[in-house]
């Protein structure tokens, strides 16, 4: 990245709140849909459903999920995202002490809301890609990158890579996918201006809304078990007879393929190897054991080795949270700066 006139190998690391700082909204039928963060999830799904009408399948869905939560499952209002999603998940797992009011009795590991609950989700994610022309705070990162740069995130949504891709970005290597490049059906486009950003690798630690496994909604074991067999363009339909790879909000995340592995040790290296970390919107949710274990083990070698990052850029519009981030990362920089906020990154840092 360059930071003010010098360039520096950098990590970032992106969370929801990195997209939300990025796009504000997008309009949808005159409402205002903003990029979903784990607690506020069902409140956007409330815009999403009314910019499609109170009839549209799109609210039954939602109606649906509010059921679950209020007479199956009940709980004080509607849970953040990853709660919802385990809590659906083990409704699915136990069909004989949650079942379901009407219809024939499901399958161990089936129940309608998991879908409906998928279904808002990609649909949100989508449309926030849906305009070509939008510039976003993502595009003014990526003038700001250099080749030796390294995004890791944790967004399903492909924000972030378009963005790259309107400057030069190649998906068919830029995220480090094992396998041929023909599975990624996504061409390079020439940059609209010179950028350096066309080298960036995005490694996308729990999948993407564009990459298909062959499998169907009641086999989402196929997304921790299988490679991705096709990457498109954003998209909102979805492919027959496959399902997109994102990791679901579940508590219990067990990565059973090489593909995962090879983007979580590409990630680590690239954690080991950087002179800067930046952590953009990134809540660190206590129950995403995988990237807190992650994070410790590149402090603790850090720190052993006395190879430590030259300076940690903590951006987020929480205190708490940059805070907890700088209690993970004691010992591993003498050179934090605490920003609040995306856009203040944007003008303090990335020009």
């Amino acid at each position: 990245m360059i930071v003010r006139g010098q360039s520096r190998r950098t990590v970032f690391l992106l969370g929801a709140g990195a997209t939300r700082g990025a796009l504000a909204h997008v309009l949808i039928n005159n409402k205002r849909l903003k990029p979903p963060l784990n607690g506020d999830f069902f409140k956007v799904a409330e815009t999403y459903a009314r910019a499609h009408g109170a009839t549209s399948t799109q609210a039954r869905r939602l109606q649906r999920l509010k059921r679950v939560f209020k007479d199956d499952i009940p709980v004080r209002g509607m849970p953040p995202m990853e709660d919802a999603f385990s809590l659906l998940y083990l409704a699915g797992e136990f069909p004989e002490i949650y079942r379901q009011r009407r219809g024939r009795r499901p399958a161990t590991g089936q129940r309608r809301e998991i879908d409906d609950f998928l279904e808002l989700a990609f649909g949100i994610l989508t449309t926030l890609d849906e305009s070509p022309t939008i510039a976003t705070g993502y595009d003014r990162l990526v003038a700001s990158l250099t080749p030796s740069d390294t995004i890791i995130t944790l967004n399903y949504d492909t924000v972030l890579d378009s963005a790259l891709w309107r400057n030069g970005w190649n998906p068919k290597v830029g995220y480090c996918l094992s396998g041929g490049a023909s599975k990624v059906r996504w061409n390079v486009k020439p940059p609209q201006s010179p950028t350096s950003g066309s080298g960036v690798r995005l490694l996308k630690l729990h999948g993407s809304v564009n990459w298909f496994v062959k499998g169907s909604p009641s086999q989402l074991e196929a997304v921790f078990t299988k490679k991705p067999v096709r990457v498109t363009p954003p998209r909102r339909n979805g492919m027959a007879k496959h399902i997109r790879q994102i990791v679901p909000p579940v508590y219990g995340k067990a990565f059973r393929h090489d593909h995962w592995r090879r983007l979580w040790e590409l990630a680590y290296a690239a954690l080991r190897e950087a002179e800067t970390l930046v952590v953009v919107g990134c809540s660190l949710v206590d129950t995403d054991f995988h990237l807190r274990a992650l994070l410790s083990r590149v402090a603790k070698w850090r720190k052993k080795q006395g190879t430590l990052f030259r300076s940690a850029i903590l951006v987020d519009k929480n205190l708490r949270i940059r805070r907890k981030w700088r209690r993970l990362l004691r010992g591993t920089t003498a050179d934090y700066h605490s920003i609040n906020g995306f856009d203040r990154f944007l003008e303090e840092v990335a020009g």
